[in-house]
């Protein structure tokens, strides 16, 4: 009975979790992404400090990488989505020759459109207003990296203090020795997902400047982005240059800027990932599909990113709770 009863309360327990996360997921998000940015910057600092640099300036120069860096990117893409804004309204005259020509060709064949085309919700003027929308909240969201870069700098000196206390030998265990044990894969899942996703970045970019598509950097930079997204993120970082092609060019450019799109990712996905998990680390598609689920319903939006490193740590949690549960059990039993 003791062995059943173990593991629902376990599940139990990760349910009410879970939940408790999901209604919180605004702040734990800001959160969890600045100990994921944070993990991702701290072999730097690590790298200065056993050169024989000083902690505090390790620190600095961590930070100003990191700060410059975050500050280039947002201010890139914020300066990108403020002009897309200013000329959406010309895109508005295509948008209805699209929708004209997509009534005519469904009523060749006896589809009818009204039901299609029923409150307005699909008309130019409404897609606009609601591609305004969203490029306006992406803005907001951009507002926010003030905050997570205070707290990422908070961390770094957090753990540039234990890594002078390792460095002198004052070896303890504590909530930041669990910090690099546990973010050890995901430094390298980040480092993986990074470098393929700056490859499949420069090369739409590439794509898009030669066929002549509108914002073609922010672009890439969004492919950059949506690479952290497992399996759908391929997708969200294609339709928009495909529908803002469709605009401009017709359908010809559309086809080629969809599979370029496509190549890129699958010679990235297939070819340059693959080399590099295997010197790094092994994650099943199993383990992505279940995080991508689990950790969007949880946080949102932002698990789709979160999600892998999340269940990589949770997992390793558990592997040491095990290991160290089997050790007690070994020891009594001696």
């Amino acid at each position: 009975m003791q062995s059943v009863r173990n593991p629902l309360v376990t599940v139990a327990s990760a349910i009410i979790i879970i939940a408790g996360v999901h209604f919180a997921a605004p702040i734990v998000n800001l959160i969890l992404l600045s100990f994921l940015l944070a993990m991702s910057v701290t072999p730097l600092m690590e790298w200065a400090i056993n050169k024989g640099v000083s902690s505090g300036l390790a620190v600095s120069i961590t930070i100003l990488v990191f700060v410059f860096g975050g500050l280039a990117l947002a201010s890139l893409l914020g300066i990108s989505v403020s002009r897309m804004i200013d000329e959406l309204p010309a895109y508005e005259p295509r948008l209805l020759e699209l929708k004209d020509s997509l009534t005519a060709l469904l009523a060749k064949v006896g589809i009818d459109t009204n039901a299609l085309f029923a409150g307005g919700k699909l008309e130019p003027q409404r897609i606009v207003e609601l591609a305004s929308g969203l490029l306006s909240a992406t803005l907001g969201i951009l507002s926010m990296s003030v905050v997570v870069i205070l707290i990422v700098v908070f961390i770094l000196i957090e753990a540039a203090g234990y890594l002078g206390k390792v460095k002198d030998g004052e070896i303890k265990k504590s909530a930041m020795s669990r910090y690099f044990t546990f973010g050890k894969d995901v430094r390298k899942y980040v480092a993986i997902v990074s470098l393929t996703g700056l490859i499949v970045g420069v090369c739409n970019t590439i794509l898009l400047v030669v066929l002549g598509v509108d914002f073609p950097v922010m672009w890439g930079v969004l492919s950059f982005l949506f690479n952290y997204v497992p399996s759908l993120g391929f997708i969200f970082s294609l339709l928009p240059p495909a529908l803002l092609c469709l605009l401009e060019f017709g359908w010809g450019k559309t086809i080629i800027v969809a599979v370029g799109f496509f190549l890129i990712n699958s010679v990235a996905e297939n070819v340059v990932k693959p080399r590099f998990m295997k010197k790094g680390l092994e994650i099943s598609f199993l383990l992505v599909v279940l995080s991508l689920v689990v950790w969007t319903w949880a946080l949102g939006p932002m698990g789709a990113i979160l999600g892998v490193p999340l269940t990589m740590v949770l997992s390793r949690s558990y592997q040491e709770f095990v290991e160290a549960a089997e050790g007690q059990q070994g020891k009594s039993k001696s």
